[in-house]
């Protein structure tokens, strides 16, 4: 097909055209090379460039700009964009080790279930929705409980022997001298204003 431009001219389109089933003069060619998580299986002249993820899924890019320019390195459902529903096994997982392992940790373990490269911030955010649709006395915390607290003075241990050394009548004072510990810590601790939850769920 031929488009008249004028009495003198004709523009030749579709297979008619000089450039028709060859690559663009500008074309580079990335067959077989990786853009971060994806893999050029296909380039064919006018019908852009064919990816596979990691993920398995098959990708499709108009042109190579995107992927040489690192914009573009995956093919955006094996993110948490492409996964917005959390399965019922991730959120056993948060819930299991909320508060005893760090979300960092917490993190990594959600990501090697598959659905999704989880980031600290993709827990942190998951427990806010969780918790608005739980009681006060339900809600999920994520910061880590007893000794697994990294700013926590003593061990679990150190904290019951405080309070066994209390229920028998030994004063805060001595506990304190006997445990290294402060006075006001000590106290904090045999009246259960402190280290409430021990870290038994650690595994």
């Amino acid at each position: 097909m031929s488009v008249s431009k004028g009495w003198f001219q004709q523009v030749k389109r579709g297979s008619e055209h000089h450039q028709f089933g060859k690559h663009h003069p500008s074309y580079i060619n990335v067959l077989g090379q990786q853009f971060g998580k994806l893999v050029v299986i296909e380039q064919e002249p006018g019908k852009g460039v064919v990816c596979q993820c990691e993920c398995g899924n098959i990708h499709k890019e108009a042109n190579t700009v995107d992927l040489r320019r690192g914009r573009r390195k995956s093919c955006g459902k094996c993110n948490n964009l492409g996964n917005p529903k959390f399965k019922a096994e991730e959120d056993a997982l948060i819930l299991k080790w909320a508060g005893y392992k760090s979300t960092a940790e917490i993190a990594d373990l959600v990501s090697e279930l598959g659905y999704r490269r989880a980031t600290i911030s993709t827990i942190k955010n998951r427990v806010v929705k969780l918790n608005k649709t739980r009681v006060n006395n339900e809600q999920i915390s994520l910061r880590r409980v007893g000794e697994l607290y990294p700013l926590a003075k003593g061990s679990d241990r150190d904290v019951e022997l405080c309070r066994q050394l209390y229920d028998v009548g030994v004063p805060p004072q001595q506990i304190a001298e006997k445990m290294k510990m402060t006075v006001p810590h000590v106290s904090s601790i045999v009246h259960y204003r402190s280290r409430v939850h021990a870290a038994y769920g650690w595994a």
